[in-house]
C-alpha cells in the first residue's frame, strides 16, 4: 500500500466514510477500512526464516494449544532482517470475525483493512499507546518503532478510558514509555482526524502498509511467494545449465584449437620434409606454389613440341589418300586437343595411330560427326606422358 484514498470505519454492521481521497486513490481505486476488532491479538516473532507460509505455520503451532478447535487466521509482516534472522509482528484473528467483517464491507469492493488504532501510530511517533473509542468499546494498541506489539478491545461497560490507558502504560513500561506517548481518539467526533493521521502513518511507517486483514490479500501474498520461489529455483537451474553449456563450449573450443594446432604442426613438418626448411606460413598454399613451379619447368612439353608431333604424324604414308585437316588446336601443359575435318574415318584412325606412335602419352578419339555437304568432323585428345 503506497497511498490512501477514501477512509471508512466499520462497526456495528455500519460503514461510515470519515475521509475522502484528497486527490489520490488508494491502490488505484481501493479503500482503507478501519475496524475495531474484538478478538484480534498481536504476536511478535523472531525466526531464522522469512517465508510468510513458514511463519504462519510456526505461529499456528504456538497458538494451537490456546485456540483449541477455533480456527484462526495469521497475518505476519517481517519488519527487520538481521544476521539471517527475520523479526516482525503478526496479527492473529479468528476466522469467524474475519469473515464477518469481510462480508460486511463487501459492498465497498476491494479494500485494505486495518485495526482501528493503526491509523494513529504517527500521532505517537511510532512509540506509544493509542486508544480509539466508539459507542461500545475501546480499541487500543501499543507501538514500538512503528511496529505493533499489542492490541486488545475492551467493553466500555467494564473499563473506563483512564483504566485502560493506565493498564497500557503499565504494560508498556518495559519499553520506557512516557505517559505523554499516548493518544485517545473518539471515532464519532474525530473522524477527519483519523483519516488524516492514517495517511501520515503510512508515510511515516510504510511497513504498516503491508498489513491487511483480508484473506484475499493473504492468499495473494502466499501465491506470489510460491511463484517467486518457483521462478527463483528455475532461474538457478537455468543459470546452472547455462554455466554447464558455457563450460562445455569453452572446453570444446580448447580441444578444437589444440587439434588445429596439431594439424598445422604436422602440415608444416610434411612441407619441410618435401620442400626443405624455410619459413612456413601456409603449408597448403606454399605447396601448391611449389608444385606450380615444377609444372612450369623446362621438362614440360611446349607448343613447338606439339606442332612437331603433328608434323611427324601427318607425313606418314599410312594415313591413306583421304583428305584430312586440322582446323583447331588447343594447347595446355597437360596436352592438346585437335579438331578438324576428314573425308574418311580411316584417315582419322590412321592419324590417331601415328600420334600414339610418336607420343609417349595417350591419344583418345572423341566424337566423329557427319557434316552437311559430306565429310566428317572429328576431335582428338592428346595427353603428354609423365616425365
Amino acid at each position: 500500500m503506497k497511498e490512501i484514498g477514501e477512509v471508512y470505519v466499520y462497526g456495528r454492521d455500519r460503514i461510515s466514510n470519515i475521509g475522502g481521497s484528497s486527490g489520490s486513490r488508494f491502490r488505484k481505486g481501493g479503500r482503507l477500512v478501519l475496524v475495531p476488532y474484538r478478538t484480534l491479538s498481536v504476536r511478535t516473532f523472531d525466526f531464522p526464516f522469512g517465508s510468510v507460509s513458514a511463519i504462519r505455520e510456526a505461529l499456528k503451532i504456538q497458538y494451537s494449544s490456546i485456540s483449541g478447535d477455533r480456527e484462526v487466521e495469521i497475518f505476519p509482516v517481517v519488519h527487520r532482517r538481521e544476521d539471517r534472522r527475520f523479526s516482525g509482528s503478526a496479527l492473529i484473528l479468528p476466522s469467524e470475525e474475519r469473515a464477518s467483517v469481510e462480508e460486511g464491507i463487501s459492498g465497498l469492493g476491494r479494500s485494505t483493512i486495518w485495526p482501528l488504532p493503526f491509523a494513529m501510530a504517527a500521532e505517537v511517533g511510532g512509540n506509544g499507546a493509542v486508544l480509539c473509542l466508539d459507542e461500545e468499546g475501546i480499541s487500543s494498541a501499543l507501538f514500538v518503532d512503528g511496529v505493533p506489539v499489542l492490541y486488545r478491545w475492551q467493553s466500555r461497560s467494564r473499563r473506563s478510558v483512564d483504566q485502560e490507558l493506565r493498564w497500557l502504560l503499565d504494560y508498556g513500561g518495559k519499553f520506557d514509555f512516557d505517559p505523554s506517548d499516548s493518544v485517545v481518539v473518539d471515532v464519532s467526533e474525530d473522524g477527519e482526524r483519523l483519516a488524516a493521521k492514517a495517511r501520515e502513518t503510512l508515510s511515516a511507517f510504510p511497513s504498516l502498509g503491508s498489513y491487511s486483514l483480508s484473506r484475499k490479500v493473504l492468499d495473494s501474498a502466499i501465491v506470489l511467494e510460491t511463484l517467486g520461489k518457483a521462478v527463483g529455483g528455475f532461474s538457478c537451474w537455468f543459470l546452472l545449465a547455462g554455466c554447464i553449456f558455457l563450460g562445455a563450449g569453452f572446453i570444446g573450443g580448447v580441444v578444437e584449437r589444440e587439434k588445429a594446432d596439431t594439424i598445422r604442426s604436422r602440415a608444416e613438418a610434411v612441407y619441410t620434409d618435401a620442400f626443405g626448411s624455410g619459413k612456413v606460413r601456409d603449408p597448403l598454399s606454399q605447396a601448391r606454389g611449389k608444385l606450380a613451379e615444377l609444372t612450369d619447368s623446362p621438362d614440360t612439353r611446349s607448343l613447338e613440341d606439339g606442332l612437331r608431333l603433328i608434323v611427324r604424324s601427318w607425313t606418314d604414308p599410312e594415313m591413306g589418300g583421304g583428305r584430312i585437316s586440322v582446323d583447331t588446336l588447343r594447347y595446355s601443359s597437360d596436352g592438346m586437343e585437335l579438331i578438324g575435318t576428314a573425308e574418311e574415318v580411316s584417315s582419322v584412325q590412321a592419324f590417331q595411330k601415328n600420334l600414339k606412335i610418336n607420343n609417349d602419352g595417350t591419344v583418345k578419339l572423341g566424337d566423329i560427326q557427319q557434316v552437311p555437304g559430306g565429310g566428317l568432323r572429328y576431335s582428338l585428345e592428346v595427353r603428354w606422358s609423365s616425365l
